[in-house]
């Protein structure tokens, strides 16, 4: 375990206005050896919006749920008074003074204050966009750390403001981590440029009315249509295109029906013996709990209907199966019981027996594992505390499947919406490593991405992103790509979020990828 520098930390903040989300900081560097900890308070600071704890406490109400929340205002804790001067100081009211051999550490979302900025992505149907600015004696502000993360459900302010303030805690924590360590603080930048958030009069009316017309919405939708939802689609490739290029293959695809009464997601496909498997989710509504189905796809293209072969005391999906020592296994995402589990086929395709547990007490989503020269690596986005499971790329390592497994020092690698969370198998090319990821910075899954490993070793890792893929109109979300060699042909595979008669039984789609990138060129004509 790499060494920490010692260091005294002093916060700058507003004690009308301490949040539990600064608290967390305060008090996990407080518990962390060679940290020393101080107070001091500011004397004065901009009011929070009109009504907004008003606004928390009916939503609560509303919604049924006591659980702490990162919003949730706190009182200053007991901290002894230090006369240590600091060597880091952590604004948390926007206007700290400069001290003499002090750099300070000043957040802010979408470049407004913290509570603010979180408010002002909530209301605008923004990607919270977070940064963390050094300010350091006789040397030009810089960002030491951005991140483009994630909100699951914009109709609750609460719940939304605190999935974004629990981020800002953790990247916090992060760049302090970052800072103890030699060679200086982690840095998670992103491509796109910030743009400036609007000020705007955020006031506990409006907030209340955009949710509850958002909540209304939403069930008057369900009562007077047929509601879109998740849903598998697949096609055989045309030969004569290149296979990482479905935009330059127009074989329509055809639909995976449902009766209405569950929905299919996360397909993944494996080949054996001539014939060709389909694994899912299956999510019925009924029971409110996927387990994972499997169907056959025949000579012709056509497919039988999913039948349930694992059901669990958790919700199951995302049922990556491959093949290690003569043997076919599967890491199906167990998140709900926090695990990651290795599954042995006993007998292809729908016997199947639990092996190991390859990684325990993590929430971890979507978990990919492949297999890099003798080594094996997974890719998967953790829930941290208050926090969306979008948006945090995690990364371990092991000498064989079996383990042990040894998450890559300073995790998350990397914290962005737009490109963290995986979608489906990675893809080994003369080009590189790809691997196929999660756009899920307007809504879940509104789109794929396609990003190369540039480093992948057990000190760090690094991708480019090469292109994007937009949701084609009229569906609405697109999440899952893979594929399998089936001798003859390709099949592909992606779920969609639509609706059924927006589909049809086949449907030609527009995957034009959005501002590739020049490396990409010679990929898709892998």
């Amino acid at each position: 375990m790499m060494k920490r520098k010692s260091l005294c930390v002093h916060f700058y903040y507003v004690p009308s206005e301490l949040r539990r989300w600064q608290i967390h900081v305060l008090e996990r560097l407080a518990a962390e050896p060679g940290v020393s900890i101080g107070l001091a308070a500011a004397t004065s600071h901009p009011a929070p919006p009109l009504g907004l704890d008003r606004l928390f406490a009916f939503e609560r109400l509303f919604v049924g749920r006591d659980e702490e929340t990162a919003a949730d205002r706190v009182e200053p804790p007991a901290v002894p008074s230090l006369d240590r001067a600091p060597d880091l100081v952590i604004d948390l009211a926007g206007d700290a003074p400069a001290r003499p051999g002090a750099t300070v550490l000043r957040p802010s979302i979408l470049g407004l204050p913290p509570l603010e900025g979180a408010l002002a992505a909530v209301l605008e149907g923004r990607v919270p966009v977070l940064e963390l600015e050094a300010i350091a004696p006789d040397a030009a502000p810089r960002a030491l750390a951005r991140w483009a993360v994630g909100v699951e459900d914009r109709r609750n302010t609460l719940r939304a403001v605190s999935q974004i303030l629990g981020r800002l805690a953790h990247m916090i924590l992060a760049t302090v981590d970052g800072l103890r360590r030699e060679g200086g603080a982690p840095g998670f930048f992103l491509a796109d440029a910030v743009a400036p958030a609007r000020r705007s009069a955020l006031v506990a009316p409006t907030l209340l009315i955009r949710s509850l017309e958002a909540r209304i919405a939403r069930k008057l939708d369900r009562l007077v249509r047929t509601p879109a939802d998740w849903r598998v689609m697949w096609r055989r490739r045309d030969p004569t295109t290149p296979l990482l290029a479905p935009h330059r293959d127009p074989t329509p695809f055809r639909l995976l029906p449902d009766d209405g009464g569950r929905f299919y997601a996360d397909p993944f496909l494996w080949h054996d013996a001539g014939r060709t498997w389909l694994f899912l989710e299956e999510f019925p509504y009924a029971t409110g709990r996927g387990v994972l189905s499997v169907a056959e796809i025949d000579a012709d293209g056509a497919v039988s209907t999913p039948r349930p072969f694992l059901e669990q005391s958790c919700h199951l999906s995302y049922p990556q199966i491959f093949a290690e020592g003569g043997e076919v296994w599967m890491v199906p995402e167990t998140s709900g019981r926090r695990t990651v589990e290795l599954w042995r086929a006993v007998a292809l395709p729908d016997r199947w027996e639990r092996h190991a547990v390859l990684i325990d007490d993590v929430d971890l989503g979507d978990a990919t594992i492949e297999r890099v020269g003798d080594g094996w690596w997974m890719f998967g986005t953790s829930r941290d505390p208050w926090c969306s499971s979008w948006d945090a790329l995690h990364v371990w390592h092991a000498p064989s499947l079996q383990g042990p497994w040894t998450p890559l020092d300073g995790a998350p690698v990397k914290v962005d919406v737009a490109t963290a969370r995986p979608a489906g198998r990675m893809i080994a090319t003369a080009n590189g490593l790809l691997r196929p990821v999660q756009d899920s910075s307007l809504d879940y899954g509104c789109g794929l991405a396609l990003t190369r490993v540039d480093r992948l070793d057990e000190t760090g890792f690094s991708e480019t992103v090469l292109a994007r893929f937009a949701t084609p109109k009229p569906l609405l979300g697109l999440h899952t790509w893979n594929r399998v060699a089936t001798g003859s042909a390709w099949i592909e595979t992606m779920d969609v979020f639509a609706r059924a008669a927006d589909f049809g039984a086949e449907r030609p789609l527009d995957l034009t990828p959005e501002r590739p990138s020049p490396e990409a060129a010679a990929i898709f004509e892998t």
